[in-house]
């Protein structure tokens, strides 16, 4: 888990305790909710990185545009 993602994993994670009642929580571990975490973490990473893929699109685009020459200026 990336050290920026850990407070948000811990707070999804809380908000998901709190919502379950007492018989509920008492039967998922610790063990449980690391590998919740865990698929948390993933799913984050995974929209970062897909973001980060469109930036990189949107770049090559400018840089792409910005290469043309301009004629009749």
């Amino acid at each position: 888990m990336s050290q920026n993602q850990r407070p948000v994993v811990a707070k999804v994670i809380e908000a998901f305790k709190s919502r379950l009642s007492d018989s509920a929580l008492a039967q998922i571990t610790d063990a449980q909710f690391s590998d919740l975490a865990s698929l948390i973490d993933e799913a984050i990473a995974d929209e970062v990185a897909a973001a980060a893929d469109l930036v990189d699109e949107l770049a090559r685009k400018l840089r792409a545009s910005a290469r043309k020459p301009e004629l009749g200026l």
